[in-house]
């Protein structure tokens, strides 16, 4: 299914169960809260009992249908000390394939493509969280047993069904049964163990790679040292990333312009790579931050610019400039400039993201290549969103801003927008998962109880809509901040409280 198309009707879980469905793709939200498997939105198929024609299993026959499997793991998952892979033994051959109405169907390898998705009937709700499915397509059959949770995520990451298993589910199943929280915790453990081996291997890998760089093409290398501070975000968005980062700049500073084949992917790369490096200045302090002479602020338009339609974060281009000439500015030594110089260049800059066209960034097709069908006005407001917390980031990040006539009242003014753009952007939006930056933002400044309240209310949606540790992070942060506030111990800025180098965090 195209991402760009959304479903037309409920997903195949919901319609059974005559349910209101929220169309989100690929998952519905309301499976995904419920713990269950949403089995999408295409045509549902089923396997039986059949003769293996390839893998490990080849020419074996199994009688049994594949429910009845499930079955028996789910009954097995209950038995104190058991683990669920005991059950899924070699004599569950793959079955052959039928329709979810029972008829059977026969197909090739090349008529899969389409709406046809290879899953099961959806299984009780004990063993989606305790248990791997059986596995519908013949090519899966040699993997690992342990390594099949990992494939109805779309084999993205062990890390991120650590996270999807984490808090989301334990939040709405609080009044379900001990062993199953057990369980969650059992397998949200498990998977990030994986994860942890998989990433060690990865790393190894890339050593070789860098160390050999000279014969491995280098945008290559570089877009592996983005995949690792992806890797990062998704467990944690701790110091980990920093690394990742640095080695990525010096990556960037051997690269060859004439070598590169297509120019546009490099472009992508490097956009992100400079935004993470954005986002990152911002709450560090510049004596920790070594990739400076890699990022170059001068290279910052003309990249960002370069690759416009890369942004997914719906950040405008020039907002995140602003937003680094701010994170400068906050680091200033008054040996280098004064107060009054420094504010005022605070000043120009707020004026300067005020007055950059929103609602035109919003409209150029270029700029929402990905997303041809979302809202525009939904996508106006995520862009309002962005540039109302920069403004609000320099207000409070330049000590010097502290002493501009009502400051508290614009802070209050710049809040409040926020909260308003964010509440106009709904759960199902291609949008609200790129407004993750603004809403902690508006955390951080939030001083009342309900502000608060509704901020972490929505970062525990974005986190179920993507699971990436940092938003876990964030709101871990979140909550540091509010308690400092709570004993008195909050500073005049909560900037240069997310500064502390024990924080050291990459919020995107």
């Amino acid at each position: 299914m195209d991402p760009t198309n959304p479903p037309k009707k409920p997903c195949n879980n919901c319609r059974r169960q005559r349910l209101r469905c929220d169309r989100s793709y690929p998952h519905c939200n309301k499976c995904t809260a419920a713990g269950k498997e949403c089995l999408g939105y295409g045509k549902l198929f089923r396997w039986t009992g059949a003769v293996a024609s390839r893998g490990k299993l080849a020419g074996r026959t199994s009688s049994a249908p594949v429910d009845a499997a499930v079955k028996t793991a789910a009954r097995a998952t209950r038995v104190a000390g058991t683990k669920a892979d005991d059950f899924f033994t070699s004599s569950n051959s793959p079955p052959a394939l039928c329709s979810d109405a029972g008829t059977s169907v026969e197909m090739s390898m090349a008529e899969y493509e389409g709406d046809v998705q290879l899953v099961l009937r959806s299984p009780s709700p004990e063993t989606v969280v305790t248990s791997p499915w059986a596995l519908a397509d013949p090519l899966y059959q040699d993997m690992e047993y342990s390594h099949r949770y990992y494939l109805s995520y779309f084999a993205a990451s062990a890390a991120h069904m650590s996270n999807l298993v984490r808090a989301p589910l334990a939040y709405h199943l609080k009044e379900v049964d001990d062993r199953i929280t057990a369980g969650i915790e059992q397998v949200s453990r498990r998977a990030l163990q994986d994860a942890l081996v998989a990433k060690s291997k990865a790393l190894t890998l890339m050593r070789g790679a860098v160390e050999n760089i000279n014969t491995t093409r280098g945008d290559v290398v570089l877009a592996a040292a983005l995949f690792f501070i992806n890797v990062e975000l998704i467990e944690s968005g701790k110091h980990g990333w920093k690394a990742h980062l640095e080695g990525a700049g010096r990556i960037m500073s051997l690269l060859q312009p004439d070598t590169v084949a297509d120019t546009a992917l490099r472009d992508y790369i490097l956009s992100d790579c400079f935004i993470y490096f954005i986002l990152a200045s911002a709450f560090m302090p510049a004596a920790s931050f070594d990739t400076q002479s890699y990022f170059q602020p001068s290279q910052i338009p003309y990249i960002l610019q370069k690759a416009a339609a890369n942004s997914y974060l719906c950040c405008p281009p020039e907002i995140l400039t602003i937003l680094h000439s701010a994170s400068q500015l906050s680091n200033v030594s008054p040996d280098i400039a004064s107060e009054e110089d420094v504010r005022a260049a605070g000043l120009a800059l707020i004026q300067q993201a005020q007055a950059f066209d929103i609602d035109g960034w919003a409209n150029d097709v270029r700029n929402m290549s990905y997303l041809q069908d979302a809202l525009i006005q939904s996508r106006i407001h995520a862009g309002s969103a962005h540039r109302l917390a920069a403004c609000l980031y320099i207000l409070q990040a330049i000590p010097s801003m502290s002493k501009i006539k009502d400051h508290d009242d614009v802070a209050e003014a710049l809040s409040r927008d926020i909260f308003k753009h964010l509440s106009s952007i709904p759960d199902n939006d291609p949008n609200f998962k790129a407004t993750t930056w603004p809403t902690f933002i508006a955390g951080a400044e939030a001083g009342d109880h309900d502000r608060r309240e509704w901020v972490m209310d929505r970062l525990q949606r974005l986190v179920r809509s993507c699971p990436w540790g940092f938003i876990y992070t964030a709101m871990e942060t979140l909550q540091v901040i509010w308690d400092l506030d709570k004993k008195g111990q909050g500073t005049k800025s909560w900037v240069q409280t997310l500064k502390d180098p024990q924080m050291n965090f990459l919020m995107v």
